[in-house]
């Protein structure tokens, strides 16, 4: 906002509802009417009129064009846009609005006065409706407003709810929600930070408008743009809600100080990087707030290049002005990258060894040791691979006498000293091999440079690290974020940020933070509510990781307990075919009937297991005369870019979609046979089958609306039951 201007221009989520169902030039003409008022309120033409008939004498009209009107609230120096709409239409909805301040829930609410004639009651088979077990007196305890209780007694079912978001308060709608999710009043409190009545036996603390309008919890409804350019990018649609209104959950997480290392756990779609994004941006916030803080950066990692330039994309919407070319404030980049240009700026003589570059000459490698040690008695050469890369490699065991030593927690086939001897013979041979031929693997790498870190003065212009994705992430590159932002001698407040969830892990890694040097204990938070999918994906999806026991990233186990979605829709489809070709058909029959129901093509996502497989629903959709896009791993999903979605299971991490489908699921093809036949022993065996699960649960919960699964003869064993006959 300009200096210069006492007024202060503010939208409601229900003023941005609105706005998306009007025609594009009504739209302009709102957007252009706003930068004008930004800009400078006295020359901007604008006509603030009352509303006949209003019983809130705040509420105000401004005239858009002859046909449509924007309803705001106007109280000193602050206006709150509402809602826009067509004269009439417009009118009628400001008639029985009132604004307030709620001081119970630290929040601006706004209230429709309802008459009992105005509230349609659907006919239902009993007098039980869906609210029937709560009392008024608990409702308005929990926030709903005195004035709604008729509408919440009205709804008989999920539908009158969804139906309901424009006749009540946001924040009404969404206990509501936590309600019918089967939330305890207790955790409805707790999820939207509501407090209990009179808490401590105190008085709610009377809050004027303009310091209830920016309360932590009133931003979870309301946006307060600072200047034009980000009004400007706000309504014309880049910044999506999540963006912007942040559940209070997410928001304390995100926006607060922390004295040491953090950690955010949370099923799919709780919106951990969503978390992990806000975060970069209250941190940069802080470094461009404190001149004697110039040049200060906060690194933002992740495991994957595409899950980088993901967020990176997303980063340059919500915060632009921190990713500047000459004044980055934020800088992303996923880990083994940044090792990479960290050791060649330090002239390090070996070439590192990604999964992308050199993976055939390290074969070679492993093959001339074998051949010229064989293997130990009952040890294949996957075995000693797995052991090398599982155990050596990722513990960074560098004697032989601490070989012996070291736990082999998870690895099936024990070992006796003998054979350890043995293998250390291969692994020294090995690793001389590597330095000859001037390679290093990744983890060699990591160790390189937390030596360099430890020996050298304070030089990286990094106050913070903020970890995405920790779950796919091992003990040394967690030792290397460490190193990176070492313990301060003044504290280590802010320093290292990290989200995950040990549900979603799809690579053969694990850590535990505190053998790493990251004390995260008393300051780990978890988010349970998904935003993203309806209850009865996530309902399938979770049932997909059955059996499966998960870490909590540090020394302790997880579950999805509380973890669950506010949101309904259809059942996950589920559909069996005669053959492959068939199965084809069906997909591609899928995709044209989304279409002609309106159905976006960015918002339809394949995805596979693997890249032959994209390649196959590629030509498909071609030779149906469909247009499709194949997400690769170098970049981010364009929104704008036309095309049908297809790409990977592995790619789709950090990706969401409408509709998603996920084919040939079928026995022998999911997990990939020649995959488990490589095997080294009953728990190797083991722990690729629920990778796969977990696997196949990222992939569900890419959705949001609408799940396909489908597979041709019979289906993968991963899927506990089809429930559904084979497709004619």
């Amino acid at each position: 906002m300009n200096a210069s201007t006492e007024l202060r221009v503010s939208y409601d989520v229900g003023c941005i509802r609105s706005l998306k169902k009007l025609p594009p030039k009504i739209s302009n003409g709102f957007l252009e009417m706003m930068a004008r008022l930004m800009t400078d309120p006295t020359r901007a033409g604008a006509n603030f009129e009352t509303v006949q008939g209003a019983r809130d004498k705040g509420i105000k009209s401004i005239r858009i064009d002859q046909g449509y009107r924007a309803i705001g609230y106007m109280s000193g120096r602050d206006l709150l846009l509402l809602h826009v709409n067509e004269h009439d239409k417009a009118y009628r909805w400001a008639e029985n609005r009132h604004v307030r301040v709620d001081p119970n829930t630290n929040r601006i609410r706004i209230v429709e006065e309802v008459q009992q004639e105005t509230v349609e009651v659907a006919p239902t088979q009993d007098a039980v409706r869906l609210f029937s077990e709560f009392s008024d007196q608990l409702l308005t305890d929990l926030g709903i407003m005195p004035e709604e209780l008729r509408l919440v007694r009205s709804v008989a079912n999920e539908a009158d709810l969804d139906r309901l978001v424009d006749r009540v308060d946001t924040t009404s709608h969404e206990i509501l929600l936590g309600l019918a999710a089967g939330y305890a009043p207790a955790e409805v409190r707790e999820v939207l930070a509501i407090s209990t009545p009179a808490e401590d036996g105190k008085q709610s603390q009377e809050l004027l408008f303009s310091e209830a309008i920016t309360t932590n919890e009133s931003r979870q409804t309301i946006f307060t743009p600072e200047t034009e350019r980000e009004m400007r990018r706000f309504l014309e649609g880049d910044m999506e809600a999540w963006r912007v209104f942040l559940h209070p959950d997410q928001r304390r997480f995100a926006y607060r100080d922390y004295n040491g290392p953090a950690l955010v756990r949370g099923g799919a779609g709780t919106g951990k990087t969503v978390v992990a994004m806000h975060r970069a941006k209250y941190l940069a916030d802080q470094i461009a707030a404190d001149s004697k803080r110039d040049g200060q950066r906060v690194l933002v990692t992740t495991f994957t290049t595409n899950l980088a330039k993901d967020i990176e994309h997303n980063l340059r919407i919500l915060c632009p002005e921190h990713l500047e070319p000459h004044k980055s404030r934020i800088e992303v980049i996923n880990l083994d990258a940044w090792v990479s240009d960290f050791l060649r700026r330090r002239r390090f003589a070996r070439e590192v060894v990604f999964f992308s570059n050199g993976t055939d000459k390290i074969s070679e490698i492993w093959d001339e040791v074998l051949e010229q040690h064989g293997c130990p008695e009952g040890l294949s050469p996957a075995f000693i691979r797995a052991e090398w890369a599982q155990i050596v490699q990722s513990k960074g065991v560098d004697s032989q006498r601490s070989y012996f030593k070291i736990p082999r927690t998870g690895r099936g086939t024990p070992l006796d000293r003998k054979k350890r001897a043995a293998l250390w013979t291969i692994f020294e041979d090995y690793r001389a091999r590597l330095l000859d031929e001037g390679l290093a693997e990744p983890d060699d790498a990591y160790r390189e440079a937390i030596t360099l870190l430890q020996n050298e003065a304070a030089g990286l212009p990094y106050s913070g690290v903020i970890v995405d994705e920790a779950q796919d992430m091992g003990e040394q590159a967690f030792r290397l974020i460490r190193a990176i932002v070492p313990s301060r001698p003044d504290g280590d407040k802010n320093s290292i940020f990290i989200v995950g969830d040990a549900h979603q892990r799809i690579y053969a890694r694990k850590a535990s933070m505190s053998s790493c040097g990251i004390e995260v204990r008393g300051r780990s938070r978890k988010l349970r509510l998904n935003y993203r999918t309806t209850d009865e994906i996530r309902r399938w999806a979770v049932a997909v990781l059955e059996g499966v026991p998960v870490d909590d990233l540090d020394d302790g186990l997880d579950s999805l307990k509380g973890y669950t979605s506010l949101f309904r829709g259809p059942e996950p489809a589920l559909v069996g075919y005669a053959n492959p070709q068939k199965e084809m058909d069906g997909l591609i029959a899928w995709m044209k009937e989304l279409q002609s129901v309106g159905l976006q093509d960015a918002d339809i996502g394949v995805l596979v297991r693997t890249r032959r497989q994209a390649d196959q629903v590629m030509e498909a959709i071609a030779t149906a005369g469909l247009a499709g896009l194949l997400l690769s791993n170098a970049s981010a999903d364009n929104r704008k870019a036309p095309g049908l979605r297809v790409t990977t299971m592995h790619r789709s991490k950090g990706l969401e979609f409408a509709a998603v489908a996920l084919p040939f699921l079928s026995d022998g093809s999911f997990p990939p046979k020649g995959m488990l036949k490589a095997a080294v022993d009953a728990a190797d065996l083991r722990e690729m089958v629920e990778r796969e699960k977990s696997l196949l649960h990222v992939a569900a919960t890419r959705a949001k609306k609408v799940l396909r699964v489908s597979w041709s003869g019979s289906s993968t064993p991963l899927i506990s039951d089809p429930q559904i006959g084979l497709s004619q």
